[in-house]
């Protein structure tokens, strides 16, 4: 009754369901049992579906979907080793195909939408020179490289990703690789412990600038989970936190960013 437009509401109620699973929950919104899915959140494959619909929004959105590299465990302590494992992605693949066009592909770190930052040249998908580095890290052909696992949290999505993937570095680099799924306390867990080989995350920007994704990989922060510091890196985020000049300390985090995706403790 304290609405400011109360007098034009016409329902009687909200009814709210509770539903872990976002296939039941869509498929309840196509049948019309349910007529909002609020989370924003919705499997791939009904992405063709919805956006017919009068009531579907797109766009962008602050946040970059990555897998992590916990950089203490042998032989992704390499760089080399993850230069190829990055390199081997098929963003294009994954986005456009797998995924419906319901994400764009991106190479970076820090997400477009920055006004006055100039994102760096991102990961591109490279096989042969992916292939380069693996050798030169002493696994030509994927021989004697130890078999790796992605860890991932339940959800389809999530899974259909990690097979992918998983399904490209078989392909183009020999190795062998496993994924590993976990309920999300103990997946939480396990890579706050950097008990994993390689992991999902993603990272949602707290506020409008590219050190809110930047910052995380700082030796020692809480959101690092990779075991990866550099001290050039820590210097270039303590450099532009005291810039007060907007051209020159873009310019430093941009050199920031450069460094993190070449030692590739992040593949976005």
């Amino acid at each position: 009754p304290r609405y400011w437009d109360a007098a034009s509401v016409k329902l009687d109620r909200l009814i709210g369901f509770c539903i872990d699973d976002l296939n039941t929950s869509f498929n309840l919104y196509k049948s019309g049992v349910i007529d909002w899915c609020p989370s924003g959140y919705m499997p791939s494959q009904f992405i063709p579906y919805v956006r017919g619909y009068s009531d579907f929004r797109h766009g962008d959105y602050q946040g970059v979907y990555f897998y992590s590299i916990c950089v203490t465990r042998p032989p992704l302590n390499h760089p080399d080793v993850r230069r190829a494992l990055k390199l081997s992605v098929d963003r294009d693949a994954i986005a456009n195909d797998l995924l419906k066009g319901s994400r764009r592909p991106w190479g970076n770190f820090a997400p477009s939408g920055y006004p006055g930052y100039q994102n760096p040249p991102g990961i591109r998908y490279d096989p042969p020179k992916a292939r380069e580095y693996l050798a030169r890290a002493g696994f030509p052909g994927g021989r004697g490289f130890p078999k790796i696992s992605i860890l991932i949290n339940t959800s389809e999505d999530h899974r259909r990703i990690a097979e992918a993937i998983q399904a490209m570095w078989k392909r183009e680099l020999g190795i062998p690789v496993e994924v590993f799924t976990q309920e999300w306390g103990s997946y939480l867990q396990a890579t706050s412990a950097l008990k994993y080989d390689v992991a999902r995350r993603s990272w949602i920007g707290d506020y409008l600038d590219p050190n809110t994704f930047l910052s995380c990989y700082v030796t020692g922060d809480g959101n690092n989970r990779t075991g990866w510091g550099d001290p050039r890196y820590d210097r270039m985020l303590r450099e532009a936190a005291k810039e007060l000049d907007p051209a020159k300390r873009f310019s430093i985090l941009r050199e920031a960013e450069i460094l993190l995706l070449d030692e590739g403790p992040v593949i976005p």
